[in-house]
């Protein structure tokens, strides 16, 4: 698979070169991803939730579903799980020979990003297994995300919390990211949209639903719940859409993909792994963490150079009395880069952490976080996926 790496370079297209890429991919597989019927998660936040949860539900009604999740934390086939778990490789090998030399030939015009080419393996993956159904993560955006190539009129859009993340592709403002993650909506027939912590971004969610004469399903819930708590109504409500078009009876499934609140016990602490990487993400974390009772003792978080630093320390110094600053990555790596530890702590303490640990590594920052702590204590891992299976790995050898 030393191919599929070679898709992650520091020129890969983005914006409208990488939907014309993508596009161009897709039509030179025949179109895979408009064999069977589809649904399209767009936002910013709990999308990987939401899919995992219809996808389960609707293998628990008896289909054969496809999945496309990003990122990944451990494997690189949780991007394309197939009926709720990581395929066995011999069908991603299998799926990889078309998709490989597809991905060969439109380099000849832009070079697909390792995103569209995970997007169509999970597609072609299900191809292959006859699957029923494809359930599709969106990746940054919408009107030029790399899966806007879904055409079907029947592709059922689910629309979670919505909030700023990749200003530099979508815009300053949360109605023009809302403006362009709704835009995948031209085409099809109907839109469930979670409870929108911005009434901005739900206001232009829903106006150009009515402008494209999509029919919205709204989902009903407290305003003061953050998406993680309504992420299951959210794909409740879809899965009563795809009911009354099958007839069969779905419940949502209540399984997230790995570094979603994910909660394990190594060296006898408690530690909850959470790929949160903007203040949106970040409060739903906040959020979650209160509803369950969970107050950790520290905190061991890295920040992408690309996210919102201001944004994202004011959250995290206020998570647990002691935080430990990492990093990830090299800043020679074609891949995203985080801030170093001693930037990192430096924006906390001026954010008003009081305890910070400066860690140059995930290894360092999960060492750190066991001197530091008591058996029985808690450590929640997050501000990037990036850094997850670094810490968790050095956790578990301890």
């Amino acid at each position: 698979m030393s191919w599929l790496l070679g898709h992650v370079t520091a020129d890969a297209p983005r914006g409208a070169g990488a939907l014309r890429a993508s596009r161009r991919l897709f039509s030179l597989l025949g179109d895979p991803q408009d064999l069977v019927p589809a649904v399209h998660v767009v936002g910013t936040a709990g999308k990987g939730s939401v899919v995992s949860m219809i996808a389960e539900g609707l293998v628990g009604g008896g289909h054969t579903v496809a999945s496309h999740l990003s990122p990944h934390v451990y494997d690189v086939r949780e991007r394309f799980v197939l009926d709720g778990r990581l395929p066995a490789w011999d069908i991603v090998l299998e799926a990889a020979q078309p998709v490989a030399a597809a991905s060969e030939d439109a380099a000849a015009g832009e070079k697909p990003t390792f995103f569209a080419v995970t997007a169509a393996l999970s597609m072609i993956i299900g191809h292959l297994a006859d699957a029923d159904f494809l359930v599709i993560e969106a990746g940054i955006g919408g009107r030029v995300d790399a899966t806007n190539v879904l055409s079907r009129s029947d592709v059922l859009t689910v629309v979670t919390a919505i909030g700023l993340d990749h200003t530099d592709v979508l815009g300053s403002t949360v109605e023009a990211v809302a403006r362009e993650k709704a835009a995948v909506l031209l085409g099809r027939s109907d839109v469930v949209v979670a409870p929108q912590p911005s009434v901005g971004a739900g206001r232009v969610v829903m106006e150009i639903a009515h402008e494209l004469g999509v029919r919205v399903h709204e989902v009903g819930a407290e305003m003061s719940l953050a998406w993680p708590a309504t992420a299951g109504l959210t794909a409740e409500v879809a899965l009563g859409i795809l009911s009354e078009r099958t007839g069969r009876a779905y419940t949502p499934g209540v399984t997230r993909p790995p570094g979603r609140l994910e909660r394990l016990e190594f060296a006898d602490r408690r530690v909850v792994l959470d790929g949160a990487h903007n203040p949106l993400k970040l409060d739903g974390l906040a959020a979650a963490l209160r509803a369950r009772q969970i107050r950790p003792q520290v905190v061991v978080a890295a920040v992408g150079t690309s996210k919102d630093l201001d944004g994202c320390v004011d959250r995290l110094a206020r998570l647990a009395p002691r935080t430990i600053a990492t990093t990830f990555g090299s800043v020679d790596s074609a891949g995203p880069a985080a801030r170093t530890a001693v930037d990192l702590a430096a924006a906390l303490r001026g954010a008003g952490a009081t305890q910070v640990i400066e860690a140059g590594t995930g290894t360092e920052a999960a060492r750190a976080a066991v001197a530091t702590t008591q058996p029985g204590d808690t450590i929640v891992v997050t501000g990037s996926f990036l850094h997850l299976a670094e810490v968790r790995d050095e956790l578990a050898r301890m």
